[in-house]
């Protein structure tokens, strides 16, 4: 866990209310289930804990370098609450409003996350709102029992964003301007939430950092009858018995266990919350027809696996791709192809209170401490190009957040740059932080060219 505690500054407001009942007892492994109105005022000063953890004892440059990636706090089963950040001060009535998806492969993280806290970005431009979430992982959320929904951790976002329409309006948000956003598994998130909700998605844009639909999906398997037989729940029992006896089992027995077993739990193929043949679905307009920016960065290797001291071998730098760079290229292309709106991009950023080894650089996660305005806090400030770019790429995601219709632009002192369609084969690529510019507009063929 990170040391720090810091908590969000006066200008901007921060509270944790929850979205839906806890998901404990005979609610565990179940579809959420919506809050009940509360009869008395929710005192929401502090975060909430995160979503029951699976625990790793690999080091990583996550758990050595760069902990403020990782929870900061405790974690609970009862833990399906909420972050709001709104302005004091907002320029308008109505307010855009971002709603966060964290990422961690959906076996671990949680919405109180040192790097991906939004206040700093909000105190400066009083113009959005954000909502960062909390939702089921691992075993909790992704049980594969088949007396279960398989995928409940992804009906928990569906709920928040549910919430975000209900209730956003209450914090100065506008219920019109709703942008699902995720990164990594919260990327691949919001690709399994466009297929699924197509026909209602609420939202009016989206944006996925670092991951794709088709990314981390499973098949169906047994690994919860596998991992039952471990904490007392086999012999034998039939599925509604099994279920009933694992959700008596005390809720860190079953962290341990999962945490020390090889069986994963991710969200698998259940074709309806998640979908294994996107590509026949796009290609039927099954998929929520919203703009959407989406990318992936210049050295998402870097991140995975265990930490290799010497450096990024050429192996791991490669697999950045395959694991990351190249879904999201497919996704990218397939939309195009569609005729979707689509913002694609490579991060290529290398700054050292960011990355504190050169060869870390642009990994995966590194371009959230700039864009939620965190990038000068934890080893030393940022550097005038730093501020730059962290400037900038705020100005692109805000200015989609407020208009997903028009083409992002970045106005002001960074000079009116606007944002094309990505087209394959053409130069409408954004290229962030590369060879001291804050964006130009590149081919694709540096991404692709690593592709299959």
């Amino acid at each position: 866990m990170a040391s720090s505690t810091r908590q969000p500054p006066t200008s901007a407001s921060g509270s944790a209310p929850p979205y839906a009942e806890p998901p404990v007892g005979a609610l565990r492994f179940m579809r959420p289930q919506k809050k009940k109105p509360a009869t008395s005022p929710i005192e929401a000063t502090k975060y909430s804990p995160a979503c029951m953890q699976q625990k790793s004892n690999t080091t990583t440059i996550y758990t050595k370098y760069i902990r403020e990636f990782l929870i900061n706090g405790g974690e609970s089963e009862d833990c399906l609450y909420l972050n709001v950040y709104a302005p004091r001060n907002p320029t308008a009535a109505k307010l855009p409003v971002f709603v966060y998806i964290p990422g961690g492969g959906f076996t671990s993280g949680g919405s109180d996350s040192l790097y991906k806290i939004p206040d700093q970005w909000i105190e400066r431009t009083q113009s959005h709102l954000v909502v960062v979430m909390n939702y089921r992982l691992n075993i909790f959320g992704y049980p594969s029992a088949d007396s279960a929904m398989l995928n409940v951790g992804l009906l928990d976002q569906r709920m928040v964003v549910e919430w975000t329409r209900d209730n956003i309006a209450a914090f100065g948000g506008d219920p019109g301007k709703i942008v699902l956003w995720g990164q990594s598994a919260g990327a691949g998130s919001v690709g399994y939430y466009s297929y699924a909700h197509y026909a209602n998605p609420i939202l009016s844009g989206l944006i996925a950092d670092s991951g794709a639909a088709s990314m981390l999906l499973k098949t169906p398997h047994s690994g919860f009858s596998t991992l039952a037989a471990t904490v007392g729940c086999g012999g034998g029992l039939d599925p509604e018995a099994e279920l009933a006896c694992m959700q008596a089992v005390d809720a860190g027995v079953l962290e341990t266990a999962v945490s020390t077993s090889s069986v994963s739990f991710t969200p698998v193929a259940d074709n309806v919350t998640a979908f294994a043949n996107t590509t026949e679905r796009l290609a039927r307009g099954l998929v929520a027809r919203l703009p959407m920016i989406t990318g992936s960065n210049a050295n998402e290797g870097a991140g995975f696996g265990a930490l290799n001291e010497s450096g990024l071998s050429p192996d791991r730098y490669e697999n950045g791709f395959m694991v990351i760079g190249c879904p999201v290229s497919a996704e990218a292309h397939r939309r195009a192809d569609a005729g979707l709106a689509t913002y694609r991009y490579e991060y290529a950023g290398n700054f050292s209170n960011v990355s504190p080894l050169p060869w870390i650089g642009a990994t995966h996660s590194a371009e959230l401490p700039l864009l939620f305005g965190t990038h000068y806090e934890y080893r030393g400030n940022s550097t005038a190009f730093e501020w730059d770019m962290s400037y900038g790429m705020q100005a692109l995601w805000l200015a989609f957040a407020n208009d997903p219709s028009r083409d992002p632009t970045m106005e002001g002192e960074n000079g009116g740059v606007v944002w094309p369609k990505y087209q394959p084969g053409t130069d409408t690529m954004a290229l962030f932080a590369a060879e001291d510019k804050v964006v130009q507009f590149v081919s694709a063929k540096r991404v692709d060219s690593h592709c299959l």
